[in-house]
């Protein structure tokens, strides 16, 4: 499943490519982060707490940076978490990019290409996809508000 969200924000591409290469500050700008701490091989565990549904998930994963751009301002993540409760999983192959727009306004671009695995994909893929996409909007949210 694909969702993309896109947003201005009001600063110039540096200090918000800045943020984003700070892994673990910019994983709290994830509704429902709990934790995250560095692990093995330049990744990092999480723990991410989401309502799906009528389900309370409780997903423990990993986040990697796969590749980066700075003068393209671009890079890829890779993000893995399971539900032992309720056995299921993901994995998401996330894009970010920024296009500045103006001496002080970027356009934030993130493609979350997402497979769910187990139970998970069992929910249905409209309830899904909603919380899937307000969860990247809120984090755009969150992101634009940390920068300001």
């Amino acid at each position: 499943m694909l969702i993309e969200s896109q947003c201005l924000v009001p600063s110039s591409p540096g200090p918000i490519w800045d943020l984003i290469m700070d892994v673990p500050q910019t994983a709290f700008c994830v509704p429902g982060l709990e934790e995250i701490k560095p692990g093995e091989d330049g990744k990092f565990q999480a723990t991410l707490k989401a309502r799906v549904g009528p389900i309370t998930l409780t997903f423990t994963g990993t986040i990697q940076m796969l590749e980066q751009d700075p003068e393209l301002h671009l890079a890829k993540f890779l993000l893995l978490g399971s539900d032992r409760r309720v056995g299921g999983s993901f994995q998401t192959n996330m894009t970010v990019r920024l296009i500045p727009q103006g001496p002080n306004e970027t356009q934030l671009d993130i493609s979350a290409d997402t497979m769910f695995m187990g139970k998970l994909g069992e929910l249905g893929q409209p309830i899904i996809r909603r919380k899937t996409a307000s969860t990247i909007d809120q984090f755009v949210k969150n992101l634009a508000e940390k920068l300001a």
